[in-house]
């Protein structure tokens, strides 16, 4: 996938996100959801954080399948998308308490990469494991 893409994509999963340029400026022509003259937003990104955050989304997907690439999953652009998406919603995310409990609800970064993961679920290698009890 084409970098353009990768970043268009990732906006549409991340409702009022924009792309900050190099000089600080919002590219808001970039998005589909704003008109040029709208300066309300939700958060700014940058086009190589984006794409940072892609390649770690890649690696993270990369090891839970246990696969050396994804030249035969289809459905990997998509997870990746997801999976990218939600990284960033979650650092960008200020939770009063990020410890893992019944009581915390789960948030939209969270549900962004589960879903990923349900994509990517039917091509996990599954390894035999044995066990031996003496």
């Amino acid at each position: 996938m084409e970098d353009i893409t990768i970043i268009e994509e990732v906006l549409y999963k991340l409702d009022g996100w924009v792309v900050e340029n190099i000089d600080n400026t919002t590219d808001l022509e970039e998005t589909n959801s704003f008109e040029p003259d709208d300066m309300e937003y939700n958060k700014k990104v940058s086009k190589e954080e984006i794409l940072h955050f892609y390649d770690i989304a890649t690696n993270y997907a990369l090891a839970y399948t246990q696969l050396s690439n994804f030249a035969t999953v289809p459905e990997s652009d998509t997870a990746l998308i997801l999976w990218t998406a939600g990284l960033l919603w979650r650092k960008y995310d200020i939770r009063p308490n990020d410890q893992i409990d019944e009581s915390y609800p789960i948030g939209y970064g969270d549900t962004l990469i589960i879903q990923a993961k349900e994509m990517l679920k039917p091509y996990k290698i599954h390894k035999n494991y044995k066990f031996n009890i003496f």
